[in-house]
């Protein structure tokens, strides 16, 4: 994806599913608080669900280790049964070409904001949690491509906790992305 820009930082690439709608600044300060403080849950939970085990045998004895073990793919699989009953009521914006970075988004879409709109971009980014994040966003560049416009925006208005969890969620998906190259 050509218009990224390298000062972005460390990005993934995905198809997520992602939208966005125009809003006039300022937004007011109850719905960037609402808007912050769900990002941050929905990431920090994300952050959770998807931690590797640790060698609990070492911390707690086997039989402590394998019955935590038990005990997290049970809340496992009622977890995904549960996000799998509420995505089917969920109606999902398009899934697209995206890269993510802690700063900015880049995507493709048939349709796009003007250059210098004020945005704001729903993203779901996993589907164990079928809860869109919801980011205020100036769009940077829009550029004509045969496969239709690239966009680019830049996040505004973010808290440092919302930074913060995004910073670490891109690092983790960026890692595994390295990782999983090398496995092939």
């Amino acid at each position: 994806m050509s218009i990224y820009s390298e000062q972005d930082g460390i990005s993934f690439e995905g198809i997520l599913p992602l939208s966005w709608s125009p809003i006039t600044r300022p937004i007011p300060s109850f719905t960037l608080d609402e808007w912050m403080h769900t990002n941050v849950a929905i990431l920090r939970a994300l952050s959770t669900m998807e931690a590797l085990s640790t060698d609990k045998d070492n911390e707690l004895g086997t039989v402590a280790a394998k019955a935590i073990e038990r005990l997290e793919a049970k809340i496992d699989l009622s977890l995904n049964l549960l996000a799998r009953v509420l995505s089917q009521k969920i109606d999902y914006p398009d899934a697209v070409t995206t890269r993510l970075s802690a700063h900015a988004i880049e995507w493709f879409s048939p349709e796009a904001p003007a250059p210098d709109a004020d945005i704001a971009l729903s993203l779901y980014l996993s589907p164990k949690i079928p809860q869109q994040l919801v980011f205020p966003a100036k769009v940077t560049q829009v550029e004509m491509t045969p496969d239709g416009q690239r966009l680019r925006a830049v996040f505004l208005d973010l808290n440092e906790e919302t930074k913060d969890w995004l910073e670490r969620t891109v690092f983790r998906y960026h890692r595994r992305a390295i990782q999983s190259r090398h496995v092939k």
